[in-house]
């Protein structure tokens, strides 16, 4: 990645290669841009920024062969996948939290500006791509939020050199003048025209801070850039951090990023009694949606009618617990002077949260007799009747889902080699990184929700008896190591990679297909129903929790013995398991496996062709992810 960076007139630049798609459109080798910074640790972080967009683009088209005269019809379809991506992109950026850091806002502006140009020149060579004007229209608009996100860290900067200013001021007075000409010059301070109040703290002369000093008073803003450093460096889960980031937020919004050591015990109460009336994002439109201080404001300008309040698990679980965090963290820095805040109202209007329900016996059958497990339409139509038999990843990862009690975010992740017989038994084992073939790098490492969900878990008959094995040797002879290369995760505006989006969205798309209407049933249940199936049977306890992959911290007997192996007699449980809806389940699928082997479902296996495969695997298995 350093090898990106280059120093011209004293600032960093981005310099990297253009795919031949970007040469056409942009008519040179190399794609230069000006980080705006001589700092390297600033240059670093906004280069990654960059980066994240710039890799989206130069990956279009990428295997495409390029006449050096004119585009032909194939060629035209990549500009239009170039306009599609361009799309993509913008939306992403305009549906992020405000307000962004300086870093991003740099990496957001410089997309603009290169998709106006290359938007330029598609136009030039294929005419009808003038007609996209719907992506014209989002990048007017995130034109305009970035003049916005500029013109917010221009008074913010304000600010800040405005604090700085009268800490030097007061500084030079304690020097000079007595602690009574003091006061009144600090009650005559006027404040500054581009800012509506800015606290002032004041020292005894033999206390007074020195610029960036441990004792300096910190803001809020300050605080939590400070706080993402320290979870970041303690390797904390990201989720966590992105909450504690959305409530400290609301804080620096809501009380104009307020100097920690004013924050007092008034103050935290009336931010108590705030978070019970922020609303959740349901019927709030998008552009007041970007974060918990707009949707605060919506409700208070527009009222309550078509809102729904905060779960009081969100808030208890969520706000309440990342706001403990974030103030004994402030509290063991020494920065935060005053007793620790305890957070804990909830209003009789905020909603109740719905219990996990397990799904039904008769639902489990209807959504296997859908036709994606009974004959579709075709690769892209798998819920419409047809004569294809397409088991593509959506298929295996129901099946799995129910079969294995897998997390959603569990699937997208498997390797092939995950999946290995040991004594007779197929096993589906679950790690970070295979400690056989020696160290990896940390960023290569597969994430899981806790360390306890790094198990084994025996596959069911019917899991083999479908064919899953077969499509594991069918990847493979394409030299491909992922089990299932369609999978596309989603990334969020850190970065992290959200696994669950793709099964997440089909069950949103399928439940709408079905009979079900019951709100505590999500595709999360599948998990539930496999468990009531381990529950059925006489697995030991220990047994029951390594196959879960639930925690075991506070049960000692749980944790001795191995991480990779279950008894015989737990094995025979877990394999042998049977129930009226397993057969039911048996009778439905490995019907429609002998139609496709007879010829009466024709059975493609798109998943043996790259082009089939998401973008982020194509990234990952040419090396460039």
């Amino acid at each position: 990645m350093p090898s990106y960076l280059t120093r011209r007139e004293g600032r960093y630049v981005l310099q990297i290669r253009n795919s031949k798609l970007l040469f056409r459109l942009l008519g040179t080798q190399l794609f230069r841009l000006s980080l705006r910074t001589s700092d390297y640790r600033v240059a670093r972080t906004r280069l990654l920024e960059c980066l994240h967009w710039y890799d989206r683009m130069n990956n279009v088209g990428r295997n495409t062969q390029f006449d050096p005269s004119e585009f032909d019809a194939a060629e035209v379809l990549t500009l239009l996948e170039t306009v599609r991506t361009i799309t993509e992109q913008a939306t992403d950026y305009l549906d992020e939290h405000w307000p962004v850091s300086e870093d991003r806002l740099v990496a957001r502006e410089s997309f603009v500006d290169y998709s106006t140009k290359a938007l330029k020149k598609a136009s030039e060579i294929s005419q009808f791509l003038i007609e996209a004007e719907p992506v014209h229209k989002l990048l007017s608009q995130l034109r305009e939020r970035n003049a916005e996100l500029k013109a917010f860290h221009h008074t913010l900067t304000l600010k800040d050199e405005y604090a700085r200013g009268s800490k030097e001021v007061l500084q030079t007075i304690f020097t000079n003048r007595d602690v009574n000409a003091i006061a009144i010059a600090s009650i005559q301070q006027p404040a500054p025209a581009s800012s509506s109040s800015v606290a002032v703290t004041v020292f005894p002369n033999s206390a007074a801070p020195s610029e960036g000093g441990s004792n300096s008073p910190k803001r809020f803003s300050e605080c939590l850039e400070e706080y993402r450093e320290f979870h970041v460096g303690q390797g904390l889960k990201k989720d966590s951090l992105a909450v504690i980031v959305l409530i400290v937020q609301f804080i620096i919004d809501e009380f104009n990023d307020p100097l920690v050591a004013d924050f007092d015990e008034a103050r935290c109460l009336k931010l108590d009694e705030m978070l019970v009336d922020i609303p959740d994002r349901q019927n709030i439109p998008k552009n007041h949606a970007a974060s918990l201080s707009k949707r605060y404001q919506y409700a208070r300008t527009h009222g309550w009618e078509g809102l729904k309040r905060l779960t009081e698990a969100r808030l208890r679980n969520g706000y309440h617990n990342a706001l403990s965090k974030f103030f004994g963290w402030m509290k063991d820095k020494g920065v935060y002077p005053h007793e620790k805040p305890m957070f804990n109202q909830i209003s009789e209007e905020n909603l109740v949260s719905l219990p996990r329900d397990s799904f039904s016996a008769d639902e489990v059958v209807e959504i296997l007799s859908m036709p994606l497990f009974t004959g579709c339409a075709g690769g892209g139509r798998i819920w419409k009747p047809g004569d294809y038999l397409v088991q593509n990843h959506l298929y295996w990862a129901y099946i799995l889902l129910f079969l294995t009690g897998l997390r959603p975010g569990e699937l997208g992740q498997l390797e092939c080699d995950d999946f290995r017989e040991r004594d007779g038994i197929w096993y589906l084992h679950l790690q970070s990184f295979d400690p056989t073939k020696g160290r990896v790098a940390i960023k290569d490492l597969r994430r899981f929700k806790t360390k306890s969900s790094e198990r084994i878990v025996p596959l069911h008959p019917l899991i083999l008896d479908l064919g899953l094995l077969d499509r594991i040797d069918e990847l493979r002879a394409v030299n491909c190591p992922f089990v299932f290369p369609e999978w596309e995760p989603y990334p969020k505006p850190d970065g992290e990679l959200r696994w669950g989006q793709p099964i997440t969205k089909s069950w949103q798309y399928l439940k709408s297909k079905t009979s079900i209407t019951r709100k505590d049933v999500t595709v999360y249940s599948t998990r539930h129903w496999f468990a009531d199936l381990v529950d059925d049977t006489d697995l030991t306890h220990r047994a029951r929790k390594r196959l879960m992959g639930h925690s075991a911290k506070e049960e000692t007997s749980v944790r001795y013995g191995s991480k990779t192996r279950l008894t015989n007699r737990d094995l025979k449980e877990i394999t042998d398991i049977q129930s009226p809806t397993i057969e039911a389940m048996s009778e439905i699928l490995l019907q429609a496996k002998e139609r496709a082997g007879c010829g009466e479902l024709e059975r493609p296996k798109p998943w043996t062709y790259r082009t089939s495969w998401s973008d982020y695997y194509k990234m990952k298995i040419d090396g460039v992810g």
